[in-house]
């Protein structure tokens, strides 16, 4: 059964380039262009459940920080790991994503292979 990806973020162009990055990688991949459509769907029990999930930081409305601690306050939801993807990636934000149990951290831009990388390690998957 493959592993089900959702990416959360605001700009289509980087949801294009995760979804064809992961799906190269054999992976499903679920996408959202905002925190509230991210936890519609988490939330819905109808919706096949994530693996794991890349989250933009910032965000309108209900930024990756907001979104992140929702789903950690749900018991159903909370162990799914959670990569913050951005580009202000100051130490301060990071120092704040790890304090919060985020699993890893990738800057914007970045190379493919990165990503891959990174959540292929969140899914516990060895790299070929």
């Amino acid at each position: 059964m493959k592993k089900r990806v959702m990416v959360v973020d605001d700009d289509k162009i980087t949801i294009k380039m995760c979804e064809f990055i992961l799906k190269k990688l054999d992976l499903e991949v679920v996408s959202a262009s905002s925190g509230k459509r991210c936890l519609e769907y988490l939330r819905d029990r109808a919706n096949p459940p994530v693996d794991c999930i890349v989250l933009d930081l910032e965000m309108p409305m209900l930024n990756g920080f907001n979104t992140f601690s929702s789903i950690r306050q749900s018991d159903r939801l909370k162990d799914i790991p959670v990569m913050f993807l951005t580009a202000s990636a100051n130490e301060e934000t990071v120092r704040e994503a790890i304090r919060l149990g985020v699993r890893s951290y990738l800057r914007k831009p970045f190379l493919p292979k990165e990503l891959a990388s990174k959540v292929l390690s969140l899914l516990g998957i060895e790299e070929k």
